[in-house]
């Protein structure tokens, strides 16, 4: 099979396969009340990049890990409080994550299953599920009064941010993270300009400022945080917050992949076909470089990556991957034999 032909059918691999989002709001703390405006949101944007959303209000799918394993992702919109699953479903969301599934958090799910480490209520009864999120809302006080305007900055460029002004100028109840917990790996996308704290000033607690961020564990599976989304109007007025969340969920499903050219990668592979000892090298300087694999799955990635990049290709199968730039806007072909 030719070269042009083995890649035309890689990418289709990426732009075919289905689907399918877990849409999960249940609250045992405060509850925002967004959960009706959040589904026709997530449904709405399911249509447009054609995903199957799924909605469930109370944790009943969290009960039977095969049929947690059909989603691709797991939205958990503005739940709160450590009383939404049961220690089964606990156990079967942990399991989905370890095999590959990926999370999308948005607003309070921050104030869901508080860190051990965070101040306040309800802390400690599951850390794995703040570490995976990547934070917990400090208390006293968790926010900003009411929903003042600011302005959010990109950091660096991700997909969720490609197509939002910078700055981002918003209405939002702005979170605190200083007494609460905030993950040491979390890779901002936005970060708000300083806020003025309930007490009229500016606080230590303002220092610490990231609004969205993702992470991508080392398994494949990917995590993205948002604490924007504290009104129902977020869902139903806001044309960026929709930008925003639309573009990380299709990271997060990994439709940006269905490009439609093949822009090629500024870094030099050699050997290419690879065999043993690889070398990458590029006169450019990208976010993240990834190396993936025919089913989708991440099998090597390096985070600010400094040339050149040693990889051992005998750790892979014989066959076609991948390798691009995280945002997905170039890519180049490696072929291991």
């Amino acid at each position: 099979m030719r070269l042009s032909n083995l890649l035309l059918f890689f990418l289709t691999v990426f732009t075919v396969q289905a689907q399918s989002v877990l849409h999960f709001t249940r609250t045992s703390g405060y509850d925002h009340n967004t959960r009706s405006q959040s589904f026709v949101l997530f449904t709405a944007i399911g249509g447009e990049i054609g995903v199957t959303v799924v909605d469930d209000p109370t944790g009943d799918q969290f009960s039977d890990l095969s049929t947690l394993l059909q989603f691709d992702v797991i939205v958990f919109s503005n739940t709160s409080g450590a009383a939404i699953l049961d220690a089964t479903q606990r156990n079967n969301f942990e399991a989905y994550v370890a095999n590959g599934g990926s999370v999308l958090g948005i607003h309070a799910a921050s104030d869901t299953y508080r860190h051990s480490a965070a101040n306040g209520n309800n802390t400690g009864t599951w850390d794995f599920y703040p570490e995976l999120i990547g934070a917990s809302v400090q208390e006293n006080p968790n926010h900003v009064n009411g929903t003042p305007e600011y302005s959010m900055t990109h950091v660096g460029t991700h997909a969720s941010t490609a197509n939002l002004p910078d700055p981002w100028v918003k209405n939002e109840e702005y979170y605190y993270w200083e007494g609460g917990y905030f993950g040491p790996d979390n890779i901002s996308v936005l970060e708000v300009e300083e806020t003025v704290g309930p007490n009229g000033q500016v606080n230590s607690y303002d220092a610490a400022r990231p609004m969205s961020w993702y992470r991508i564990l080392g398994n494949g599976s990917r995590v993205f945080y948002t604490a924007l989304g504290h009104a129902g109007s977020s869902y139903t007025d806001d044309v960026q917050f929709k930008e925003h969340i639309r573009d990380a969920l299709a990271w997060l499903t990994d439709l940006q992949t269905a490009i439609p050219e093949y822009v090629p990668l500024e870094v030099s592979i050699h050997p290419n076909p690879a065999r043993g000892i690889v070398t990458f090298t590029s006169s450019s300087k990208f976010d993240r470089i990834e190396v993936i694999d025919m089913t989708g799955s991440i099998v090597a990635q390096w985070h600010e990556p400094t040339w050149p990049i040693l990889f051992d290709a005998t750790t892979l199968d014989e066959g076609l991957y991948l390798v691009r730039m995280e945002s997905g806007q170039a890519t180049k072909l490696m072929v291991v034999h």
